[in-house]
Formats: C-alpha cells, structure tokens, sequence
C-alpha cells in the first residue's frame, strides 16, 4: 500500500508539473475529477467479488490451521507427569517426536497461510487499481477531464471534484460485461 501511495505522489507531481507548464500557455484551467479508491472497492459489484474470494481463501486457510491446531491441542495433555510415567521410554520419545513434527508442520502452514495471503491480496488490489484506473479514464473522457487523481494523494479537494460514484457505475456496467462474455 505504501508502494502505491509513492507512486500515486509521483503520478500526482508529475501531473501537477505538467499542468502547471501547460496552463502558462493556455488561460484555460484544467478539469480535475478525484476517485476515492476505498469507496470504489467496497462500493463495485467487482470489488465485493473479490472481497468475498478473499474471505473465502482465509477461510478455507483458517480451516486447515484449525485441524492442525487441535492436533497439537489434542496430543498435549498426553505430556502431563500421570501419563508420561505409564509409557514406556520409546513410546514417550515417539510421542515428542509427533509432539515436534505437529509443531513444525503447524508453523510451516502458518507461514504459508500468511505468504498465500499477502500474495492473494496484492493480486487482488493489482486487479482493483486496474478496474478502477480504466473506469476512471472512461468516466474522465466523458466529463471532458484533464487529470483524475487518487483521493490518497490530496490533502484536500473540493467535494464537487469527487467522480467516485461514476467510477463505481462505471465499474459495474464493465463487471457485467465481463460476465457475460466468460458465461458464454
């Protein structure tokens, strides 16, 4: 996220500099339109689908971590001094070996959980910059602008200049385009 908010900034000077080079030779201000990125995740038709793909692989991760979690939960009551007396000195080492084997099997899955993951979710937001950069350009063509900017790298704008709300119609009209065209 911080990669995008430097490139976002960049984007951002370099299109004010441009900007302000082109209005020294034309009286003319330029047409700005400001895309809040949050709301157009969380407000499109695409971006709730691949929130729900999102959960949907944390769940399904969850779940694997949970039967290995009770594995080890199950097999830990076996180190109490009662029972570890009654087994024999081979059964007992059997026993801390599985007891370590779980343990780094479980570490291991959690790691690849959290690896899966973050991949997943850069994917994701990959997918979402792009959905909403080509909404955004088309809403831009539209309404004639010059220069839309990601609500991230203002400090402040005025609410008028906010096309959100477009992009995310926008966003829809294309989402059911697509899926009709992969339903065929």
């Amino acid at each position: 996220m911080k990669k995008l908010k430097v490139i976002g900034s960049l984007f951002f000077l370099s299109a004010a500099f441009i900007l302000a080079t082109s209005a020294v030779s034309s009286p003319q201000a330029p047409k700005v339109g400001v895309v809040n990125f949050k709301s157009c995740i969380e407000g499109s038709k695409v971006g709730k689908q691949e929130q729900a793909r999102f959960e949907e692989l944390k769940k399904q991760l969850e779940k694997t971590i949970e039967t290995k979690e009770k594995e080890l939960q199950d097999l830990s009551p076996k180190f109490s001094d009662e029972y570890l007396d009654t087994l024999s000195p081979e059964a007992e080492a059997e026993l801390k070996t599985k007891f370590k084997n779980l343990s780094q099997e479980l570490s291991q899955l959690q790691n690849q959980y959290y690896n899966m993951l973050n991949q997943a979710n850069y994917q994701i937001v990959a997918r979402l910059q792009d959905a909403i950069s080509q909404a955004a350009k088309q809403i831009a063509q539209t309404k004639g602008l010059d220069l839309t900017l990601n609500e991230e790298v203002c400090f402040y704008h005025n609410p008028s200049l906010d096309i959100s709300k477009e992009v995310i119609a926008q966003m829809d009209v294309q989402f059911e385009k697509d899926s009709k065209e992969s339903a065929k």
